[in-house]
């Protein structure tokens, strides 16, 4: 199973059916009394079809924001998180925990937890 395909999502499953190939960026990490976080999720890999309202790939925006939240919060673990940058995403999920890792050469970030729930997509142009 692919991260893509555990959030079990149509409209996400249709832009990436293959699961994302590609570097990310953890963009924002948010946590609140409620046991939950919110993470966005920068996504620079070309999606498998064109959404109207986003315009064109490239022309357009080049990055989708995948926002998610996630609940029942079992770690979270950041390590130097002002040198966050671009890399892949390791994913698992094994006896009803989702487990995320993102890391770089001086910094990591690893989130474990029960929920996965998608919220909504938002693009934007990177520039070069």
């Amino acid at each position: 199973m692919n991260f893509i395909d555990s959030v079990g999502n149509k409209f996400l499953s249709s832009l990436f059916p293959e699961g994302i190939n590609e570097h990310v960026l953890l963009g924002q990490l948010c946590l609140d009394f409620t046991d939950r976080l919110r993470m966005h999720i920068h996504v620079a890999q070309r999606p498998a079809r064109e959404v109207d309202k986003w315009g064109l790939w490239g022309k357009n925006y080049n990055v989708i924001v995948i926002e998610l939240i996630g609940q029942s919060i079992e770690k979270i673990e950041v390590h130097n998180w002002q040198n966050i940058d671009f890399c892949q995403l390791c994913f698992s999920y094994k006896e009803g925990i989702y487990d995320l890792e993102f890391k770089g050469d001086s910094w990591w970030v690893s989130l474990a937890f029960k929920a996965l729930i998608f919220q909504r997509c938002n693009v934007y142009e990177m520039s070069s």
